[in-house]
């Protein structure tokens, strides 16, 4: 072994690969040492930016949902407010937990299983106008759905070419009454029976395509908003499923986003993004262009990995899921 290691030092072939190596591993080396400089330099103005100041709107939290004992909240993912009630996804918890509009606890549905009614790591809901509750069961591959009391009703499987897949958000589309999902990087359409009617999307960057999409929500001329997680954007389709517009793009910057996680549109058209990452809820107009971010003086509201909202008359409730709690700001008009 040692003779080995002397003739391989004393060999010029070897010397000169070595030293070809060498020299490839040095140009690597520098070539990411000046990818962490732009990388510095980038967050480094970002950091002036915020440390100046950043465009903020006042919106005044007037709300606080915790649940006390029992229905304390432990990792809850989403929220849907429908006539005069607020249904929270309170995930850790496998159930749904409902206050009224002044935070008052009524009652609980749902529990650890896989039987109807029960729950497996719930992540989505949509409180619609058909005065149903849908809830994506996430662990148990389903959709389940309610009365708006908690009263199971029926529930159907999310599949994805005959394997189960795990559903993230849904909606029901108010113009046409079809159930839309989000989940393995696809968009699912169902009809009120839970057939399935088409599917459209795929893993990919493009426009139309998606990384891990996540929250929905329809605006009020019925195009559908999709969170694009890993994309950090939110991608807004027609009814047909065609691309309308992008509103964000990946940054540190006001109007940027790292990890958006919730959408919410309210009454004129305004987009409410939320960033798990930086902790903050931006918004933008009806066109997707920045408008601020929500807080005060410059500051944003300090919030801990917001994830699912919802806007119910003139009121935008924000999850927050590792402060365990809903926070109820008042929106500017």
């Amino acid at each position: 072994m040692h003779h080995n290691l002397r003739k391989i030092n004393h060999s010029n072939s070897v010397d000169h690969t070595l030293q070809v190596r060498s020299t490839g591993v040095s140009r690597v080396t520098h070539f990411f040492k000046f990818i962490a400089r732009l990388i510095l330099l980038y967050f480094i103005s970002a950091a002036c930016v915020f440390a100046q100041g950043i465009p903020t709107q006042k919106n005044t939290r007037v709300l606080q949902l915790q649940g006390q004992a029992d229905s304390a909240l432990a990792l809850p993912s989403d929220v849907a407010v429908y006539g005069g009630k607020i249904y929270v996804v309170d995930g850790g918890n496998h159930r749904v937990v409902v206050y009224d509009l002044e935070g008052n606890y009524l009652f609980q549905f749902g529990e650890k299983g896989q039987k109807p009614g029960q729950m497996n790591y719930p992540v989505g809901i949509d409180a619609a106008k058909d005065n149903r509750i849908y809830v994506t069961d996430s662990g148990n591959h389903r959709v389940q759905i309610f009365t708006s009391m908690g009263k199971f009703l029926s529930s159907f499987q999310v599949k994805f070419k005959g394997k189960g897949i795990r559903p993230i958000d849904i909606i029901r589309h108010s113009r046409s009454g079809n159930l839309i999902v989000s989940g393995a990087n696809r968009l699912l359409t169902y009809n009120p029976k839970g057939q399935l009617l088409k599917t459209w999307g795929g893993n990919g960057v493009n426009q139309g395509e998606f990384r891990y999409p996540a929250t929905l929500a329809e605006l009020g001329d019925g195009r559908i908003a999709v969170v694009d997680v890993l994309n950090s954007r939110v991608q807004v389709f027609n009814k047909d499923g065609s691309i309308s517009m992008i509103v964000g793009e990946w940054g540190v910057l006001p109007g940027q986003v790292v990890r958006p996680k919730g959408v919410a549109i309210d009454r004129k058209g305004n987009f409410y993004i939320s960033d798990s990452y930086m902790n903050l809820v931006q918004k933008y107009s009806d066109g997707g262009e920045f408008i601020a971010v929500l807080g005060e003086r410059g500051q944003a509201y300090e919030m801990l990995t917001p994830v699912g909202m919802t806007v119910y008359k003139n009121r935008l409730y924000v999850v927050e899921m590792r402060k365990h709690q809903v926070s109820v700001y008042q929106l500017v008009k």
